[in-house]
């Protein structure tokens, strides 16, 4: 019961901060350019402004936990990006969670949406990244895959949690 009152708890914050969100600061554009290649930093900026803000969040998270790995910061700014194939608003990606889990069959943009890890994972190969940052991509918010640091992975999952 905690697991689903937890879960529950960060879909609502997750709403809210998606509803009230502000878009990256010139400062926080530098953190980008500065951590990605300009392959890495186009799939970034094809994400809409709210997944922005919450990469970067998540991004300064793991700067406080892990100080400058910047492989880390990197799949914490590009973790998301699949998102960007799925054009839809707050009300349909909650919508689209809430089928998912129940097992209902989802409308063509909301199963996008649920598949964005996947669709990130196959953008970040094709611009070249690789390791943890294509890895979180494809599997958060679930476990390490065989052959991850756990300790690195636990960082990136409490990050994007918060």
């Amino acid at each position: 019961m905690t697991t689903v009152l937890s879960e529950a708890a960060h879909l609502v914050r997750r709403f809210f901060g998606f509803l009230t969100a502000t878009p990256p600061s010139p400062t926080e554009q530098r953190l980008v350019h500065d951590h990605l290649t300009p392959d890495e930093a186009r799939a970034f900026w094809e994400q809409r402004p709210e997944d922005q803000r919450h990469a970067i969040d998540v991004a300064r998270r793991v700067a406080l936990a892990a100080g400058d790995d910047r492989e880390l910061i990197r799949a914490a700014l590009l973790h998301d990006v699949g998102k960007a194939a799925a054009p839809i608003g707050a009300v349909r990606r909650s919508l689209a969670t809430v089928l998912d889990v129940i097992g209902l069959p989802l409308p063509p943009a909301m199963a996008t949406y649920r598949d964005h890890g996947r669709l990130g994972a196959e953008r970040l190969r094709a611009v070249g990244a690789d390791g943890i940052v294509v890895a979180f991509a494809s599997h958060h918010p679930g476990p390490p895959p065989t052959g991850s640091d756990p300790d690195r992975w636990a960082i990136l999952l409490a990050a994007d949690r918060t």
